[in-house]
């Protein structure tokens, strides 16, 4: 995620003494602000995801897919579903 002038916000925050030292002692002046916006960053793609997973919870039901009851069920509807995509074909100019 680059950080430019013109896609910024000041924002103030308090932090942790310890954790302001560390950020200093590691990352260099001119990198924090880019080090702290992509640790920010990763951490809320985390947190959508995570609610993303729990607001699905229950989506699927066993009910609603009885061709998929049992262990061979689901390899007969993996293999046909790879099959659909080409994946055993070769590609052009492959002679293996």
């Amino acid at each position: 995620m680059p950080v430019t002038k013109a896609a910024t916000s000041r924002l103030n925050l308090y932090l942790p003494s310890e954790l302001v030292n560390e950020l200093r002692q590691y990352v260099p002046a001119g990198e924090r602000t880019r080090f702290v916006a992509q640790a920010l960053a990763r951490e809320l793609r985390r947190i959508k995801l995570l609610a993303a997973i729990e607001g699905s919870a229950g989506a699927w039901r066993e009910e609603d897919h009885p061709e998929l009851a049992s262990g061979a069920d689901i390899e007969r509807w993996i293999e046909k579903e790879r099959g659909a995509l080409g994946w055993d074909r070769a590609l052009a100019g492959d002679d293996g």
